[in-house]
């Protein structure tokens, strides 16, 4: 079952003097977390942040938190990992998004074998790496067509070589 409230990014500091926190986002397009109004500071939903502006700043977005007036004020949520309701984003059908795919199975795509769970998802300039959790300890699946023959939501397809789960 996909999480309703999903991690987008952490506070990673203040910005200016009026409250504003500096946010590292985790999404490919901050255009799309810019349009947010609410933002969450718990996996429940439970501590609402209601924005009242953002924009993007180098490689982050600058938020602008009603009740949030000071930098001593700001400064406090320094470190909250910041949550939003999957519902307000514009995920296009079809699409996965990554805190989806942990705690899928890895499975032969060729015999159906399971070889384990995905238990994290890095992203590296070349390609994404599945770090695939089995019996036998952790290890790596790059995301490339070679490998990865079919992502759904229920599983991860693989066509492995030989050595790669040994």
């Amino acid at each position: 079952m996909k999480k309703k409230y999903i991690e987008q990014g952490y506070i990673s500091g203040t910005h200016g003097v009026k409250g504003e926190v500096k946010m590292k986002i985790w999404c490919d397009d901050i255009s799309s977390f810019l349009k947010l109004k609410k933002l969450y500071g718990d996996k429940d939903g439970k501590k609402v942040f209601d924005v009242s502006s953002s924009h993007g700043h180098k490689d982050a977005a600058v938020v602008k938190i009603n009740g949030i007036d000071t930098v001593e004020d700001a400064a406090k949520l320094k470190g909250t990992t910041v949550y939003v309701d999957r519902a307000d984003l514009d995920i296009p059908d079809g699409r996965i998004l990554i805190c989806d795919i942990i705690g899928l199975p890895v499975i032969d795509a060729d015999s159906g074998k399971v070889y384990g769970e995905v238990s994290s998802v890095e992203e590296y300039p070349a390609s994404d790496i599945y770090f695939v959790k089995t019996d036998k300890g952790i290890f790596q699946v790059p995301d490339v067509p070679q490998f990865i023959k079919k992502l759904t939501d229920e599983a991860v397809y693989i066509t492995p070589i030989k050595g790669m789960f040994e």
